[in-house]
């Protein structure tokens, strides 16, 4: 139903997918469901997705961002200079777009006959504005359609109107920007642990030294997301339980209730490094 970008980490919709129109459409409602009863939502959609659901025009600058390969193409071919030679013998391009569709490279005239028009130094605006709408909307029609459909059942009216996309993406996904102090000043503590435990200070120092890569992985340990709430990271559960003596155990944790179990290591390097190596290798299978 969808494809997936490594170099930017977005997801898109597949235009190519079979899957019939109600499996968009629940998929569309189930984020609209999040987003009514505030539940953040580990999804990281394309920018444009967002745009398209308010309603906002989407350019090159959006594509660029969603699809730096195809947008940086398309904007060369707009900066290309007259005085250089015409785009027509450079780019050797025409009013159509190529897909590969399960296996097989596919033509789709952009205008009637447009195989058989060359893209110019005087057509190119007109080109690259039909290609975009093409990409982004007329080739995923159909499924981003019925995705719009689910959401705006539970989310659509006037409340919707008045967000902008990045707001709305904002109250989806959560927010990157991660203020480990409001964390710490929200953090809870059990079992032995309080705030002034010598074991809580020393993790403490390590988390706000953390990269920005690590901080993200012990949220994810921690609490299943690595997104942070609206109302910042002091609003989210996040608890640090005594789990037994000094030992070479590393640190588990119940991410359905925000609980890091923390054994009392006797030293903050070994904290440290028994930290570091559990949220580093947290994925796949679980570590007892």
């Amino acid at each position: 139903m969808f494809s997936y970008d490594a170099e930017t980490r977005y997801t898109w919709f597949k235009g190519e997918s079979l899957e019939p129109e109600r499996q968009f459409e629940l998929v569309g409602m189930i984020v609209g469901l999040a987003l009514y009863n505030g539940v953040i939502l580990g999804i990281n959609f394309a920018p444009i997705v967002y745009k398209k659901l308010v309603g906002e025009q989407v350019g090159l600058e959006d594509v660029k961002i969603a699809f730096p390969g195809l947008g940086k193409g398309l904007e060369m071919l707009l900066d290309w200079k007259e005085e250089d030679g015409d785009v027509e013998d450079v780019f050797c391009r025409s009013f159509d777009i190529e897909y590969e569709v399960w296996g097989k490279v596919r033509t789709i005239p952009l205008v009637h006959g447009g195989s058989n028009i060359p893209v110019t130094n005087a057509n190119r605006k007109e080109y690259v504005d039909l290609y975009i709408n093409h990409y982004v909307n007329e080739s995923v029609k159909r499924q981003f359609g019925a995705f719009r459909r689910g959401f705006h059942r539970v989310c659509g009216g006037p409340a919707l109107k008045m967000c902008r996309a990045e707001e709305l993406e904002m109250m989806i996904c959560g927010t990157n920007e991660l203020d480990f102090k409001d964390l710490e000043a929200g953090a809870k503590y059990d079992d032995g642990y309080d705030a002034n435990h010598e074991v809580i200070k020393n993790f403490w120092s390590v988390a706000h030294s953390m990269s920005h890569e690590h901080k993200k992985e012990l949220l994810m340990f921690v609490t299943a997301s690595d997104r942070v709430p609206l109302k910042g990271l002091g609003n989210l559960v996040f608890v640090i339980q005594r789990n037994g003596p000094d030992t070479e155990r590393l640190p588990t944790a119940l991410t359905c209730f925000g609980r890091l179990l923390l054994p009392e290591y006797s030293t903050k390097e070994k904290l440290e490094n028994r930290l570091i190596t559990a949220i580093e290798n947290a994925k796949g299978f679980g570590l007892v």
